[in-house]
């Protein structure tokens, strides 16, 4: 037989990789403060791996910017004010289109999912829950994110994922900010429903503009 009938099978991910994925996920999704110190020992006990396999994980995130090398360790990068200036003026360029494309080509089961998610924030609101409310709303991003037909598109507004989950981590723990996001997700769920191109662009733009007025305002309340 032909080593060709074997060319689909797919190796399992390593180790290395499956703890990549994860501290990928977390974050986007904004589990780690900016800042953070990410210790190798410490995430191998609570993974219950070796450091080998870790310290793999975390100088790969290095190499990708969503880490730096301090010391002995890795810490979560800390934008400057001018970079999250730049990007959030690239997010206001690129995700507007990217929502049109979707709203054009939307899907009932994309509309239940993000549905589905938007209940899941309204329950952490209703339970002032941040760390659930900010993980839902990654979810709703990721899961409308995964519909862009246009792969290139969607690929270089995946880009600023990483930033987008520094934004969220900074500004949810704000209640008008979870307020706005709630009101907007909604406004997101109607207009792919509707399947109203316009509708979803002009959301997905002032997404971008609340989000970029908290960070804002945070950033001088900080300074």
């Amino acid at each position: 037989m032909s080593l060709s009938a074997f060319a689909d099978l797919q190796r399992a991910p390593t180790l290395a990789e499956q703890i990549y994925q994860r501290l990928r996920y977390q974050l986007r999704s904004g589990t780690f403060a900016p800042g953070e110190r990410l210790v190798e020992s410490n995430l191998a006990q609570q993974l219950i791996v070796s450091r080998s396999p870790v310290r793999e994980a975390l100088s790969r995130l290095a190499a990708e910017g969503l880490l730096e090398s301090r010391g002995s360790g890795f810490q979560v990068v800390l934008p400057t004010a001018q970079d999250m200036a730049e990007i959030f003026e690239m997010r206001r360029l690129l995700e507007p289109p990217a929502a049109r494309q979707v709203a054009r080509a939307v899907t009932p089961e994309l509309v239940d999912n993000l549905a589905a998610v938007l209940e899941r924030a309204r329950i952490a609101e209703r339970a002032a829950d941040f760390a659930a409310f900010a993980e839902a709303n990654y979810a709703f991003r990721t899961a409308w994110l995964a519909r862009v037909p246009s792969r290139r598109l969607r690929d270089t507004v995946l880009r600023f994922d990483d930033q987008a989950g520094f934004v969220r981590r900074t500004t949810l723990v704000l209640a008008p900010a979870r307020a706005d996001a709630l009101a907007l997700l909604q406004r997101f769920t109607v207009s792919f429903r509707a399947g109203d191109e316009d509708a979803a662009a002009a959301v997905t733009a002032e997404f971008v503009d609340v989000a970029a007025r908290y960070y804002r305002e945070v950033a001088q309340d900080a300074h």
